[in-house]
């Protein structure tokens, strides 16, 4: 079981800043409209944020990553607020982009990802920002797979392993995929 991380030790909170901020980012880019500006200060305001609750964290109810996220969407919804035009159609977005992203998710284990799903902007932004959020293995096998619609036969020999091997790792990267989607979709606090 993991344990609640020191953010007094300035080893320790390198290293956790530097093992979640890109994914924090990229999950914080897309729900402030792409406004680079406004997601570096809701990352940099999410791990002060992190810092003053770091006694609230709890391991048993997920990880780091987790609440990391959980914590952003609080500071995100801060952010848009200040910003004087555009945030309701923003939220709006986002809730087309969750209803997207459930449909992708439900239809993953069935077959590729059709054209006329990723066709969809909220689709095809939302399963970009998952894809970038899983470790690179799994997000390459997954884009080749189900976006690009290569074969098991395709894939074994681009990674140099057997068929079964691609199995076991498409089977690993769609569980790494779809806790990705659930924490990138999470009912919002």
């Amino acid at each position: 079981m993991a344990s609640r991380p020191d953010l007094t030790d300035e080893e320790t909170l390198v290293r956790l800043y530097e093992e979640h901020v890109d994914g924090l980012y990229a999950f914080v880019l897309y729900r402030v409209g792409n406004d680079a500006a406004m997601a570096e200060d809701v990352v940099q305001d999410t791990f002060v944020q992190a810092m003053d609750r770091i006694r609230e964290y709890e391991p048993s109810r997920g990880t780091i990553r987790n609440w990391l996220i959980t914590l952003s969407r609080n500071v995100i919804r801060k952010h848009l607020t200040r910003r004087p035009k555009g945030s309701e159609d923003l939220g709006a977005m986002w809730e087309r982009i969750d209803r997207a992203l459930l449909q992708v998710f439900e239809a993953l284990d069935e077959s590729p990802l059709g054209d006329e799903v990723l066709a969809r902007k909220e689709t095809h932004e939302l399963v970009n920002m998952t894809i970038a959020n899983l470790p690179d293995p799994y997000g390459i096998v997954l884009q080749k797979k189900y976006v690009g619609g290569a074969s098991l036969a395709d894939l074994a020999r681009d990674l140099s392993v057997s068929e079964d091997a691609v199995k076991s790792l498409l089977a690993r990267a769609r569980r790494a995929f779809r806790d990705t989607f659930l924490t990138l979709s999470e009912a919002k606090s």
